[in-house]
């Protein structure tokens, strides 16, 4: 007869289930890592003035989304070069890759919490020496033996947490690894900004070179007839024909730049040169955005995926410091079998030839040559290598976010000053061709003076790529461009977006917060 056990036991064992060894990872802040919090950014390259100006620009506009900052370009080519590195880009694969992956082994750690169970079946054909029964008249003759059922290995109950710790280390990684996913997404989108700049900076640069050039024929054309009329002299000529040739020279130069940079597009977008080339078409720098709104510091932590993967892995290196120190308490385990055997394979279905066995054991660390502790000590180490690895994160992004806002704001003001000064340089060499013409000013004047407009144009070019490339750099250190989760490179990429789903712990495990407050 069975005897109820009694409720004090089954109230011991419900609070042996939920025992978890080791430390909570706490919520990090930027104090954590000595970086005093701040309402505003306030990079110092800045002046009071500029930086009140940035802020009240970007007030002005109101709050902004950074999920599709690239459109704020206005550029249909860069938005399809975007398109085409979200479906083709090989690093964005790996990083999914590396989801996938980090996602099979949250399965495989949950499975420990479950028993393995074996179904099997075995025959076998013994002969024995039985000398002395034989002797005494036993039969030894060769028999059979038919045999199956089911088998349980060691099952370890999780008395202290320990699998537990190991399953909530593997979600952290696997959150890890999705926000790896999201930075990978962040920086192939703002590569290819940044390329795409490049690329129409350096045609910018050739257009104004090529009309240099083009300047110096005229002149040079202009110069010869007067020589042939023998108005100026041979050095003139020479002088002309010298200057025309030492600006044609510049040309070779930004063509390699701009055969480097369209090769680099075409190993951004996952295709070749030929294909980016055809996309590309013809195009002029994009208009960077009049201000961006940088937000406030705080929400740098959740918007920089960087950021948040560094925490997960602080986290899961916390959690397994929690399984380290289970190992010092006893480890109870479950383990049996049922079988039918019998020496007929008709005695199979025979319910009188079953057996079985099951039964606990209990183990106790007893010497174990200081192997635990070095584990718990190896575990704290790692975690603390955690943290100083996102503490590093935090202040590498931080100066990021300063350093792309005083770039931001001052390359603008200087494509402004640039734009202006092309003005009055075209404006000059204009009225400077008309004068050598009258013959009011000499040609060495003249040709200093395209000169001087040449430099000029080449120097705006590259003051307004930078201007956009300044825009971009400020967005990728801000975090943008992951949140809709959007490079479709085939429909599995869509995994993704819900790459913990498959998890019990999923809903925490898309919600990092919402895993934190669960504990």
């Amino acid at each position: 007869m069975l005897r109820a056990r009694p409720p004090h036991l089954f109230a011991l064992s419900a609070c042996l289930a939920g025992c978890m060894m080791g430390p909570d990872a706490p919520e990090l802040a930027a104090t954590d890592a000595g970086i005093t919090e701040r309402e505003s950014w306030s990079p110092a390259a800045l002046t009071a003035e500029e930086a009140a100006a940035a802020r009240s620009a970007a007030a002005a506009l109101g709050s902004e989304e950074l999920v599709a900052w690239w459109t704020r370009f206005g550029d249909p080519v860069l938005d399809r070069l975007i398109a085409r590195a979200d479906r083709t880009n090989a690093d964005l694969g790996q990083a999914l890759s590396r989801v996938r992956v980090a996602q099979a082994q949250l399965g495989v750690a949950e499975a420990d919490l479950w028993p393995d169970i074996a179904a099997g079946a075995n025959y076998d054909r013994i002969k024995q020496n039985f000398s002395q029964l034989a002797a005494q008249g036993v039969d030894t003759e060769p028999y059979s033996v038919w045999a199956y059922g089911l088998a349980m290995g060691s099952w370890e109950i999780d008395l202290w947490g320990r699998i537990r710790r190991l399953i909530e280390a593997a979600n952290q990684d696997l959150r890890a690894g999705v926000d790896d996913l999201r930075a990978a997404i962040v920086s192939v989108r703002a590569g290819v900004a940044t390329t795409y700049m490049e690329l129409r900076t350096l045609e910018a640069r050739m257009v104004a070179l090529e009309s240099s050039v083009s300047a110096m024929e005229q002149t040079l054309d202009l110069v010869s007839r007067r020589f042939a009329a023998g108005t100026t002299t041979q050095l003139e000529v020479n002088r002309a024909q010298a200057n025309l040739q030492a600006e044609a020279a510049q040309l070779p130069g930004l063509r390699s730049s701009y055969a480097q940079a369209l090769g680099q597009m075409a190993q951004l977008c996952g295709t070749t040169v030929d294909e980016v080339a055809k996309e590309l078409g013809q195009g002029a720098i994009p208009a960077a955005p009049v201000a961006i709104d940088a937000g406030i510091p705080a929400v740098l932590l959740e918007r920089r995926p960087d950021l948040r993967a560094a925490a997960e892995r602080y986290s899961a290196a916390v959690s397994r410091i929690g399984a380290a120190e289970a190992s010092k308490w006893p480890t109870l385990s479950l383990s049996g079998n049922f079988y039918i055997s019998a020496t007929d394979f008709s005695g199979l279905g025979d319910w009188a030839n079953r057996a079985y066995s099951f039964g606990p054991s209990l183990t106790v660390p007893v010497f174990t040559a200081g192997r635990i502790d070095a584990q718990i000590a190896s575990a704290r180490a790692q975690a603390e290598l955690a943290f100083n690895a996102w503490r590093s994160v935090l202040v590498r992004a931080v100066a990021e976010v300063d350093s792309s806002i005083a770039g931001a704001v001052l390359a603008a003001e200087s494509r402004d000053r640039f734009g202006r000064a092309l003005l009055s340089a075209a404006d000059t060499e204009r009225l400077g061709r008309m004068q050598y013409a009258q013959g009011t000013i000499t040609l060495d004047h003249l040709l200093d003076l395209q000169d001087e407009l040449y430099s000029v144009q080449d120097a705006e070019a590259q003051a307004r790529g930078l201007a956009a490339q300044s825009a971009v750099a400020l967005y990728r250190a801000l975090g943008g461009g992951w949140q809709d989760v959007a490079p479709l490179q085939d429909e599995a990429m869509k995994d993704a977006a819900n790459a913990t789903g498959s998890s019990p712990a999923g809903a925490a495990s898309r919600d990092p917060s919402a895993a934190k407050d669960s504990r």
